[in-house]
């Protein structure tokens, strides 16, 4: 009797909240007001936008065969369904109800008026009729596919699919693809929580920073980016060598692991960890294992060749960690025919997912994998001053090696479950004893080289020990997330060669004289690559 009593109330008989209603009131006021805006603005820019309008319908026409309008079925207001209109930049016969990230070879399906409008955004102009039509507003959060579920599922969390969806948005500024949804979600919802004039101003103002920084407004991505980070684990692993290491160059090999090994013994666990190596012979692959087989038997490491089929036969049930190495490296660039392209995303990206698909199946706890700094676009030139990288830096691949990587990084990371933990692990240039890349270069300028270039262009390296103790201890704790190991100090090329020469009795003499030929030939370099 008494719980019937409690559950049966007045009208009225409620307190009511004077904040809640006010804040209510606050916001169905807004909302008129905010669409009486969109339309005096939208109705503007359709007129003063009219010309530019016409012109990228023609040069869409003149690309490639098609419809100059895109048209695609999305998420609207209370999860109703709508028809958004964009500027078509891939060619007609690309999937239509697909992510573009999820596509294979996306590069190859974009035009050359494609690429453009998406560099500047300028794809979206059309829903400056879905803003009329009161199927969106200017500002809110960007509309969801009509399949994409999870993204719809996390926002109903905060209230996000009841507000207008937005031609730009909170989420949109604040990250790019690499968002995971959830992150991107919480984004909407504390514009759901903020939402009013001053919110909508910080939107609008962002956006326009972003184009003009040719940055562009990107849908959002789906990957479970975890965490970042990771400096303060690299910081540790390279303390051990404190001490015994000179500047990182002089690391002792299997000699270092041992001296770890000794000092640590008496706290790693007596169970041996299990740990696959995919990819047979690789310069990274065969540094881990001489390193890990310097720890007393503690990991049973085996190394698995990924050409051709046989590799899918091989039982990944016994293992605990599967360290991925196998991938197509980087080449010239300019030089590559379209199936050398395909191939790169062949093996970096869907010989990845397929391996982690396979290792997750087959219960492995863990899958770390190799990705690269590549992903962030080239790294800066002599004369192009310092280009951070931090937790909040959008990928932006500025090719198809950079592209096909993120795309494995991004497909591996999709797989994560509570029982399979995905590593994803982003080095910068990595040297050392027997090292590739520009590396081996360097070290045969000191070797002979008397004098060498001045040149301040600092860059983040990773000495291969550094690397092989980074990724015992990602596998020994099993750790899961996007972690960015590198030394503790920044490195530049002069200092390298320099440092070279030291290790091996020499001195290189280091000159200004010289360093406006470098600015030169790297300038000549762009004009070059412009150029075709």
């Amino acid at each position: 009797m008494n719980t019937n009593k409690k559950e049966i109330h007045k009208p009225g008989s409620q307190k009511s909240d004077p904040k809640a209603s006010r804040k209510t009131a606050g916001h169905a006021c807004y909302c008129k007001i905010k669409r009486a805006m969109d339309l005096v603005l939208c109705g503007t820019a359709l007129f003063l936008l009219s010309p530019a309008l016409l012109g990228i319908s023609i040069a869409i026409k003149l690309d490639s065969k098609g419809p100059v309008i895109f048209r695609q079925t999305r998420i609207g207001i209370h999860k109703s369904h709508f028809e958004i209109y964009k500027f078509r930049t891939m060619y007609a016969d690309t999937p239509k109800d697909m992510p573009t990230h999820l596509l294979k070879n996306p590069d190859a399906m974009v035009t050359k008026t494609g690429a453009f409008l998406r560099k500047y955004s300028l794809d979206e102009l059309p829903q400056l009729f879905n803003i009329l039509r009161g199927d969106m507003s200017i500002v809110g959060p960007r509309p969801a596919l009509w399949n994409q579920d999870d993204l719809v599922a996390e926002r109903e969390k905060y209230g996000a699919n009841d507000v207008m969806p937005g031609l730009t948005g909170w989420a949109q500024i604040n990250g790019r693809d690499e968002l995971e949804i959830p992150v991107k979600a919480k984004l909407d919802g504390e514009y759901v929580r903020r939402f009013g004039f001053w919110m909508d101003i910080r939107c609008i103002a962002g956006t326009v920073t972003a184009v003009a920084g040719h940055k562009g407004v990107v849908e959002g991505g789906t990957g479970r980016m975890k965490k970042e980070g990771g400096t303060g684990r690299m910081e540790k692993a390279a303390g051990s060598f404190s001490g015994k290491v000179a500047a990182g160059l002089l690391c002792g090999g299997e000699a270092a692991a041992r001296l770890i090994y000794e000092r640590q013994k008496d706290t790693l666990p007596k169970k041996p960890k299990k740990i696959l190596i995919t990819g047979a012979g690789s310069y990274i692959g065969t540094a881990v294992k001489q390193w890990l087989s310097a720890f007393g038997g503690h990991y049973e490491v085996t190394e698995l060749d990924m050409h051709g089929e046989r590799w899918k036969k091989h039982d990944f049930s016994n293992y605990d960690t599967v360290f991925h190495v196998a991938g197509k490296a980087h080449a010239d660039t300019g030089k590559v025919s379209k199936e050398e392209k395909q191939l790169y995303y062949e093996v970096n990206r869907d010989l990845a997912v397929e391996t982690a698909k396979k290792a997750r199946a087959s219960g492995v706890r863990q899958f770390i994998y190799m990705s690269s700094i590549i992903i962030y676009g080239e790294s800066a030139g002599p004369a192009e001053g310092r280009k951070r990288i931090t937790a909040v830096t959008r990928p932006a691949p500025a090719n198809f090696y950079g592209n096909s990587k993120w795309q494995g990084d991004r497909g591996v990371r999709g797989l994560e479950t509570p029982d399979f933990k995905v590593c994803v692990l982003r080095p910068p240039m990595i040297y050392g004893k027997g090292s590739k890349g520009n590396y081996p270069m360097l070290a045969k300028i000191a070797a002979v080289a008397p004098v060498f270039p001045l040149v301040k262009n600092e860059r983040s390296v990773l000495h291969i020990d550094h690397l092989c103790e980074f990724v015992r201890l990602m596998a020994e704790h099993e750790e899961s997330g996007v972690f960015f190991p590198q030394d503790a100090a920044y490195a530049d090329t002069s200092g390298l060669v320099a440092l070279i020469a030291k290790a091996h009795g020499r001195k290189v003499h280091l000159s200004k004289a010289l360093s406006p030929f470098v600015y030169l030939g790297c300038y000549a370099g762009k004009r070059r690559t412009a150029g075709g």
